[in-house]
């Protein structure tokens, strides 16, 4: 009877460990990302800017093409910078563009009540005007941190700019020599 007792408690013991075994489950742990060779980074700050252009009254902008709001300021961070001797960086901006392919269209993905007559333009941070697809002026790059510093402004494109939202969206890619 005590072996028969025994023989019982070990299949119970048996079957106790296999059912935990049963309930193990296998599976995939995958690690992604991507080593580059640059002499800086780009700052987490920098990655996902807003630029507030501020309310500016349509009565400032009418009047003939060219007219341009007071330009507001905004730096691209470059961090942790280890260039060559001479290193430089530029940026390019890119988004949807107005008629002339320079400029900023306003309204995108908007149905209604933006503004009409009227783009955004990305300058450096001495006002020269930087075209859509087109690279900044050559920042020199120096050990540790680099602002690189840009403005942007309310262009209008007709004698006539309408009331409404004026937001656009551009993305920008450093490049660097």
């Amino acid at each position: 009877m005590k072996s028969l007792s025994l023989t019982k408690a070990a299949v119970l013991i048996a079957l106790a460990a296999s059912a935990q075994a049963a309930l193990a489950a296998d599976g995939t742990v995958n690690f992604v990302g991507k080593l580059i060779d640059t002499p800086c980074s780009v700052s987490p700050n920098s990655a996902n800017l807003t630029v507030p252009l501020g309310s500016v009254s349509t009565t400032s902008m009418n009047g003939g093409v060219g007219k341009r709001s007071t330009p507001a300021k905004f730096t691209i961070d470059l961090l942790n910078c280890s260039p060559a001797a001479g290193a430089t960086a530029t940026v390019s901006f890119t988004g949807t563009a107005d008629a002339s392919g320079n400029r900023l269209r306003v309204g995108v993905g908007e149905a209604s009540g933006f503004a009409t007559g009227v783009s955004i333009e990305i300058a450096d941070s001495a006002g020269t005007p930087i075209n859509l697809g087109a690279s900044s002026v050559a920042y020199p790059l120096v050990a540790g941190n680099n602002p690189l510093r840009f403005q942007a402004s309310y262009y209008s494109t007709a004698a006539t700019v309408t009331a409404g939202t004026g937001n656009a969206v551009a993305q920008f890619t450093v490049a660097y020599q």
